[in-house]
């Protein structure tokens, strides 16, 4: 099913499930820890060709979660998301590294 949204889906879709795949405990809402375990896992399966400007895992999820977490209140809910990614494409792809990953 997932392949079939990063393949065919809206751009909401996309979102939403990245979102989701980002939300580790299904929360609704992702904490930095969270992030980091996604985007860890990221850097391990792409190597350094996820790397921005040699950026360590940790380097990368504090740039982005301070750019996302709108309301500065330490977790990322669905609608900053939707919301930072809507309006930032560099944040947006970097989240959505696996569409890269599946589709390219």
């Amino acid at each position: 099913m997932g392949l079939s949204v990063l393949a065919r889906g809206t751009l909401q879709e996309k979102l939403q499930w990245a979102f989701q795949l980002y939300d580790v405990n299904k929360d609704g809402i992702i904490t930095k820890e969270e992030m980091l375990d996604i985007v860890g896992s990221i850097y391990d399966m792409m190597g350094h060709y996820s790397a921005e400007n040699d950026a360590t895992p940790r380097q990368h999820v504090e740039s982005v979660f301070s750019k996302m977490d709108q309301n500065k209140d330490g977790v990322i809910s669905v609608e900053e998301f939707m919301d930072s990614c809507k309006k930032d494409k560099t944040i947006m792809q970097s989240l959505c590294a696996f569409d890269t990953v599946m589709n390219g």
